[in-house]
């Protein structure tokens, strides 16, 4: 192996260069908070890749400064046409060279001098003691200082130019580019050069003259007619062009070039800065020195060791709390770890590989005084899936620091404790992949050894309790901590009792719809092949497009990589025309519930209870609505037949009736509220059908003779509004053109004026703070209100509308579902809430019951709130669920 040059190595990085480099090179990623991180990103892993190839010694990035430079004094329209900074780019840069200081790496810049210049003038530096000089750029210009010991790098093209490699580039040696530069110009700092001059004519001057003065004494002896011309008009210019050409290497700098010495990278502003901007790989490279120093976790294996922890932790004011059990079921338990600061334990109960451990009740039963304290505080991380896991032992006094990040920030895709973790707190620790497999391998944690498990599970304990005090600031900051104590908190464990319960399924129905819809499928199918005019494959795309553009001559849409669409929105377009791509949505709708419901739903019973336990997720919605998972609820068609049929299937027990008390209109009220709008308020206050209503103001019609038609579109209308809705998106929900559309749309905010002007305030509001607000004080962020993509601007835009009304509208079921749990269990009543969706829930309750619960849970959902409007519930029973619509 050759051995390293021990001559010192300064890489000098032209830094402005590469933000521009590095911003074009990348599409514009954003943070989760809508901030561009493209440049940042690129930037980064140039300077890592530098440092991990170069290994130089010394490392200084050089950067220009806004503002005229020396050379704007030598000639006004130097870099004129040179476009702005891009938008998305201006904000980065201030953190780009916060990435590099993060590094340690030194920075340098001066007004009025350009980065180039300062890269000429340590290349001397570097000289002068012998070392080697490697520039990091892109720019042609910088290819003067190549030489002896002077190299250019350009990473992003993977080239490295010596004085052979300008040569070949150039023509002449590095010593005379600049020369090439003073002839030919260069567009990119708009150097005019002289008119006429391209590279090969400038190389051929400088090859036969050696520079520009000489080639203008000799200019007459020209052959050349236009270039003697050329040079009696341009003389002056071409001197011109070679001065701002001809990079300085004498400026002065307080500059000590031992400074630039590489050191050791300040973790812990990377560490931020990386958090910030979400580059998680990034993070993985450089958190693997940050994990904290190992601490010894005690391990409780018997009876007396697991009495002195009880005894121990009874004096504690707060614990944290980490049950570890498998993802799937939960409720097969590993292990448990508590933390309360100084000292953490861990008791495993699930191992299969450990002799010694306390059967699981032992271990809870003594643990239960400790647990349902109310004077101990437990902070726990995912509340619910531990308490379901738990399965019966209470958690009082808990705090759910899940539910506390995701109020922080709720349009994150992941809530991982090990992210969150490095988010807030800028330490590592372990996420479930790395003890127990990683690389796409995974295996049960309840096979991880024990002492791998214990460290693994006092770490998450330990990082709970460092966490709390963080994150409960964070939430007082934004006035959000009412949200999460009196609502979220309250309602967590109404929906953890919700997944216990469960609800029943008729079996036998199930498999009665499966034998129907699959003769169902057989006949659509056959129904679509004898319209297409031949067997097909209904299921693969390329062959439908076959059918629907090539045979049929439909017109093709949008195209993706595999061809023409064939999507639900290019299939509704088509069956305007023709009745195939009718019938294939209506197939493709009864096979999504055959195989998602239908066949699926048995498969979730559990064989222990006969129930179906739906998980209901707290975390996913940007909005703050609920939403649920095996079965997802939500998705189960309502208007359909096969629908309907479906919702039969969900019963009450034998004993028992369904409950559904569904809220009637309930975001069109909330908007009535916000909006203060008087037509709409009155509307609601004297219970007029609000679309019949609407009909009748936009279409000019009398009440009375609205038709079907007309509501339908009312309707659409309303409920577009609530959505943000643009005249081009209401046109193509109603089939009319967008001059009708945009009509439609001011016929409605002339009569309910209000509402416009609500609207542009919150869209003012939210432009100005980057977040929206629910009527309860739910954040939302917004950040790409602010992003120059039209499409993702407007979508922006949209949801600044609709995430006030509709996360208003779940904070309002929310609040009723903890109020209507907590009288059954103040009445003592048997009745249970079994299921919600959208604005509706389910209660399970006896018979004699009945009318009691009805009354009880009408009155809660309509009161749960003064509004400025009624809230109406529509309430009905039954033997199952549908029966109770």
């Amino acid at each position: 192996m050759a051995e390293k040059n021990k001559t010192p190595l300064v890489a000098l990085v032209d830094g402005s260069n590469y933000i521009y480099r590095a911003f074009y090179a990348l599409p514009l990623l954003t943070n989760s908070k809508g901030f561009p991180t493209n440049a940042i990103y690129g930037f980064t892993n140039m300077l890592l890749k530098l440092k991990r190839e170069l290994q130089p010694d010394y490392i200084v990035v050089t950067f220009d400064l806004k503002g005229p430079t020396t050379r704007h004094g030598e000639f006004e329209d130097y870099k004129a046409t040179r476009k702005p900074m891009p938008d998305d780019l201006i904000p980065q840069v201030p953190f780009i060279k916060d990435v590099v200081r993060g590094f340690s790496i030194c920075v340098l810049e001066k007004q009025g001098i350009e980065a180039d210049d300062l890269i000429g003038t340590i290349t001397v530096l570097a000289n002068e003691k012998g070392w080697r000089t490697a520039i990091i750029s892109g720019d042609k210009d910088l290819m003067q200082l190549v030489g002896e010991n002077v190299t250019m790098i350009d990473t992003m093209r993977d080239k490295t130019y010596d004085a052979a490699a300008v040569k070949e580039k150039f023509g002449v040696g590095p010593d005379k580019v600049v020369e090439i530069l003073g002839l030919m110009g260069d567009t990119s700092d708009n150097i005019p050069g002289v008119p006429g001059i391209g590279p090969k004519t400038a190389q051929r001057l400088i090859e036969e003259y050696g520079s520009v003065e000489e080639v203008i004494k000799n200019s007459e002896n020209l052959r050349n007619v236009k270039l003697r011309e050329s040079f009696r008009q341009y003389a002056e210019q071409a001197r011109l062009s070679r001065q701002l050409a001809n990079i300085r290497k004498d400026v002065e700098i307080d500059f000590d070039i031992r400074d630039a010495a590489v050191r050791v990278p300040d973790k812990e502003v990377l560490s931020k800065l990386f958090s910030e901007f979400e580059f998680s790989s990034l993070l993985q490279e450089i958190k693997q020195d940050k994990a904290k120093p190992a601490k010894e976790y005690k391990q409780i294996l018997d009876r007396k060791s697991l009495d002195e922890l009880v005894s121990h932790l009874k004096k504690s004011h707060e614990i944290s709390l980490e049950v570890i059990f498998e993802k799937n079921p939960p409720t097969d338990l590993v292990g448990i770890a508590l933390s309360e600061g100084k000292d953490a334990f861990y008791i495993p109960i699930g191992h299969t590989n450990v002799l010694e451990q306390l059967p699981v009740k032992e271990v809870f039963s003594a643990l239960a005084p400790v647990l349902s304290s109310p004077g101990i505080k437990k902070y726990v991380y995912d509340l619910k899936t531990t308490l379901v896991s738990l399965d019966g032992f209470e958690v009082q006094s808990g705090e759910d620091l899940l539910l506390a990040a995701y109020l922080l920030n709720p349009a994150k895709n992941s809530y991982n404790l090990d992210e969150v973790v490095w988010e807030y707190l800028h330490e590592r620790i372990p996420a479930p992949n790395d003890v127990a497999g990683g690389k796409g391998k995974t295996y049960p944690l309840a096979l991880v050894p024990l002492d791998k498990m214990t460290g693994y599970a006092g770490q998450r304990a330990d990082a709970i309790d460092e966490l709390a005090p963080v994150i409960t600031a964070q939430l007082k900051k934004i006035d959000a901590i009412e949200l999460f104590r009196k609502v979220e908190m309250p309602l967590l464990h109404v929906l953890s009792e919700m997944e216990k319960k469960g609800v029943l399924v008729d079996t036998s129905l199930l498999q009665q719809m499966s034998a129907d819809l699959t003769q169902l499928l057989s006949i659509s199918e056959e129904k679509i092949h004898r319209l297409a005019g031949e067997k097909f494959n209904i299921n693969s795309p390329k062959q439908l497009q076959n059918i629907l553009f090539e045979k049929l001559k439909l017109p093709s849409g949008k195209k993706t990589k595999e061809g023409y669409s064939t999507d639900v929105d290019v299939l509704t377009d088509l069956a305007r025309s023709h009745e195939l791509p009718a019938e294939i949505l209506a197939y493709r709708s009864l096979t999504k519930l055959k195989s998602t419901y239908v066949d699926a739903l048995p498969a979730l019973i559990n064989p222990k209870t006969g129930r179906i336990h739906t998980s209901y997720n707290q975390t996913v919605t940007a909005t703050g609505r609920l939403s649920s998972s095996n079965p997802n609820l939500q998705n189960i068609p309502i208007r359909t037949l096969e629908g309907k049929r479906i919702r039969q299937a969900f019963i009450a027990d034998p004993d028992c009736f369904l409950i559904s008390a569904d809220y009637s209109q309930i975001e069109l009220r909330v908007l009535a509220h916000l909006s203060e709008d008087k037509a709409l308020i009155d509307a609601f206050a004297s219970d007029e059908d609000i679309h019949t209503r609407t009909a009748s103001d936009v279409f000019g019609v009398f009440p009375q003779m609205v038709n079907a038609d007309m509501r339908r579109q009312a309707k659409v209308i309303n409920f577009g509004i609530l959505y943000g809705m643009s005249a081009f998106g209401l046109a193509k929900e109603l089939g009319v053109s967008m001059k009708i559309a945009q009509e439609y749309i001011e016929g409605y905010f002339q009569r309910y004026k209000k509402i416009r002007i609500y609207l542009d305030g919150i869209l003012e509001g939210a432009r100005r703070d980057g977040f929206v607000c629910t009527l309860l004080n739910r954040r939302r962020y917004l950040p790409e209100l602010k992003n120059k993509i039209p499409s993702v601007r407007q979508f922006a835009e949209r949801m600044a509308i609709n995430t006030p009304i509709q996360g208003t509208a779940a904070d309002l079921i929310k609040v009723a579902m903890v109020n209507i749990a907590n009288l059954f269990l103040k009445k003592k009543l048997s009745a249970r809430l079994i299921m919600q969706v959208h604005d509706e829930l389910v209660v399970e309750a006896p018979a004699e019951e009945k009318e009691e619960i009805i009354a009880l849970v009408k009155k809660e959902m309509e009161e749960v709130i003064k509004l400025k409007v009624p809230l109406k519930v529509e309430i009905a029973f039954g033997k199952n669920w549908d029966e109770a619509h």
